[in-house]
């Protein structure tokens, strides 16, 4: 009687997970027919997290761009290698020997780890540009140094690949979202424009100013008023080691300052600057600054000044995900390469994670990674990597910690606006992708029934405004929730 009534419970459920995916499948197909779709291409997985069940599927190994969604392959997989206590450490040093009267018969070196947060206002607790500025200053004082005879010297030679992709896009270089990641990096790696606004279409805002000061920028304005609720269309033309700047587009009309930001043409040089700068104002003169970006020989001995350590990397990538920060990201992509191959560079990165994507079981066959941001558009994978990937993260260091570093929709981060008026708000966990006619949300779904589910949703080639394809990806994202 026992074993007829357990039959019976296990064909009860397996006509309930039959059911379940034949739901599934009649939903994604309508939803793919949508007249809005007719040029877009698609791709779409839903799994279940704590079963084999694949709940719904479209074009599942169909690979496409990505976008910021590809952050999720970079943040678990530093969480995985780096662990989330890991924290980053710049050490300011010098070489030489300091004399009686507080002159240092050498250098001052800025050691850089590649931490992507170091003088960044992001991070309560922790000193802003100015505030790091100040104590480095006040600590050379503390050791007795009143006079430097050489250089200051910013040693960026933790990272030894070019700082950015070689696929960004030269509109994206000179904008603050693709600053880079650099062997030192400071201020996230961005300085600010200002302009005064005009209140009539077509008419050229004024140039203000900018800050902080990089030495020898020279600024184009060739920027116009765009229309009323036209936004920030203005872009920044000029990449890395690149001080001659075209600003181009459009800024909302108005009355008031208008603020746009760009990435610094070379941070490690930037941050030695400002040093040798700061101790100048307290009459403490240095001889020059530069950077180093490779040791030709031995190391000299070092002599410790003081030391700034990162917040830990559970924090860096929660912050990460919830703002879709390009900068961090490209950071752990580098250190990945850097702990796993003793080279800080984005090619071992990937490599790193292409092999912690297999040992779960992912089947990478297609995918093809260029960054670890997802700003280059030659990165494609599928919904079913993603997904499948994201399943067998959960599997591994448990669903409430996985979830705990991905922003909730319609609450926190960059999808706080998303499914806010739903009855899904809260119970889905998205990490957001978007570019020109490109829209991807991947993430975890706590289903009305209370089933636990991993899913990614990638959109190609949307030719209409990108607001429009995510109500409908929202409604994507409630349809699985009420699965």
């Amino acid at each position: 009687m026992i074993r007829f009534a357990y039959l019976c419970f296990i064909l009860s459920v397996a006509q309930i997970s039959i059911a379940q995916i034949a739901v599934g499948s009649e939903f994604i197909n309508k939803f793919v027919e949508r007249d809005v779709f007719k040029h877009a291409t698609i791709s779409a997985s839903v799994l279940e997290i704590n079963s084999d069940k694949e709940i719904l599927s479209f074009q599942k190994d169909k690979v496409l761009v990505p976008a910021s969604s590809l952050k999720l392959f970079t943040t678990f997989t530093a969480l995985h290698i780096l662990g989330e206590d890991f924290t980053y450490k710049t050490d300011v040093n010098y070489v030489g020997h300091i004399l009686k009267d507080g002159t240092l018969e050498g250098d001052i070196y800025i050691t850089g780890s590649g931490d992507p947060t170091l003088g960044s206002s992001k991070f309560s607790g922790y000193p802003n540009f100015q505030d790091l500025l100040l104590d480095i200053v006040n600590q050379i004082k503390k050791i007795g140094i009143s006079c430097v005879t050489k250089n200051i010297i910013a040693d960026e030679s933790i990272f030894n690949s070019y700082p950015i992709s070689p696929s960004w896009q030269w509109n994206d270089l000179g904008n603050y979202y693709a600053g880079g990641a650099w062997g030192i990096n400071v201020n996230d790696n961005q300085y600010y424009i200002f302009f005064g606004q005009q209140a009539a279409e077509g008419m050229v805002p004024k140039l203000k100013r900018y800050g902080p000061k990089i030495p020898n920028l020279i600024l184009h304005n060739e920027v116009e008023t765009g229309p009323p609720g036209s936004g920030d269309q203005a872009y920044i033309f000029g990449g890395p080691y690149n001080y001659t700047k075209r600003i181009v587009g459009t800024i909302p009309p108005g009355t008031k300052e208008f603020i746009i930001k760009g990435s610094i043409p070379d941070p490690p040089l930037f941050m030695a600057y400002h040093i040798q700068y700061a101790l100048q104002k307290q009459k403490i003169k240095v001889d020059g600054y530069k950077t180093l970006f490779e040791w030709a020989g031995k190391k000299p001995k070092f002599n410790t000044i003081a030391s700034y350590e990162s917040p830990r990397l559970s924090a860096i990538v929660k912050k990460i995900n919830a703002e879709s920060n390009n900068l961090y990201c490209e950071a752990l992509l580098k250190t990945i390469g850097q702990k796993t191959s003793n080279q800080g560079s984005g090619t071992k990165g990937i490599q790193s994670i292409e092999a912690y994507m297999k040992s779960l079981s992912v089947d990478i066959s297609g995918m093809r990674m260029d960054d670890g941001s997802g700003l280059s558009t030659r990165n494609a994978i599928s919904s079913y990597m993603m997904a499948d990937f994201l399943k067998g993260v959960a599997n591994t260091i448990g669903l409430e910690t996985a979830t705990s570093y991905l922003p909730k929709a319609g609450l926190q981060g960059t999808v706080k606006s998303l499914l806010k008026n739903s009855p899904a708000k809260g119970r889905v966990w998205a990490k957001s992708g978007s570019m020109e006619g490109i829209m991807s949300y991947s993430g975890y779904i706590k289903t009305k029934s209370g089933k636990w589910m991993s899913y990614s949703i990638i959109v190609n080639g949307f030719p209409d405004k990108l607001k429009k394809l995510r109500t409908e990806l929202q409604d994507f994202l409630e349809g699985v929730y009420q699965l």
